[in-house]
């Protein structure tokens, strides 16, 4: 098949998909959340899809792949079905945000990290993107504007880093459709920058002020 067929094919797979969740077991249904289409080798093709478990909410990183025939010069691609999952294992590095920030923002900042390990930059960005606009909604942040008024409005933040945020091109201009969300000029570099972005946000609005509420508590006189 060729690739048009393969979206085809790739569409119907993840509709209604029923699997076994790796982190709670439960064989329940998957939510699709986002897609990435990656060739490899100049070759083979892969569909990058994140998922969210109904019962647990827990998020889940899966690749379909189609193979193309080695013997056959033109393009012929294979369904080869599912392919690996990747559950948003304990990254060590981001075990220092554990704790301070909340458990379903940092699975979402986990998730952009494996997606970016494995070559997704722009399902990555989706999920640092998600993560820092829930955090800026436990804030106070107005549910009705976009991401970048919110921004704008979070007085908690210094200039610098709303200026840094403002710099990273995908916070800029993110709509609903295709040819308005930026997606399409995401990579790697992009990506990376967000997520160092994204962990200096997590330093400065969670971290240093858990930390400064320990050490209080600490010089605080038991009564």
């Amino acid at each position: 098949m060729n690739r048009a067929e393969t979206q085809i094919m790739f569409t119907s797979a993840v509709k209604d998909l029923i699997d076994n969740c790796p982190h709670c077991g439960a064989r329940a249904h998957l939510e699709l959340l986002f897609s990435e289409r990656y060739v490899a080798n100049n070759r083979d093709l892969f569909y990058y899809a994140i998922f969210r478990c109904v019962p647990c909410k827990k998020l889940v990183l899966k690749t379909f792949r189609f193979r193309q025939n080695p013997y056959i010069q033109d393009e012929n691609l294979e369904e080869e079905d599912w392919q690996a999952k990747f559950p948003s294992e304990e990254i060590s590095y981001a075990a220092k945000f554990e704790g301070p920030v909340p458990s379903d923002i940092l699975d979402d900042f986990k998730e952009g990290v494996i997606c970016l390990y494995h070559k997704c930059p722009r399902a990555a960005v989706s999920m640092f993107r998600r993560a820092l606009q829930s955090a800026l909604l436990e804030h106070g942040a107005d549910p009705k504007d976009d991401l970048i008024n919110q921004i704008k409005k979070a007085s908690f933040l210094t200039k610098d880093i709303q200026d840094w945020a403002h710099n990273i091109r995908i916070f800029g201009n993110w709509g609903a459709h295709p040819q308005s969300d930026n997606l399409k000029d995401v990579d790697k570099e992009i990506a990376e920058e967000t997520q160092s972005f994204l962990e200096e946000f997590f330093n400065y609005v969670y971290v240093m002020p858990s930390r400064v509420a320990n050490a209080r508590q600490k010089k605080t006189p038991t009564p």
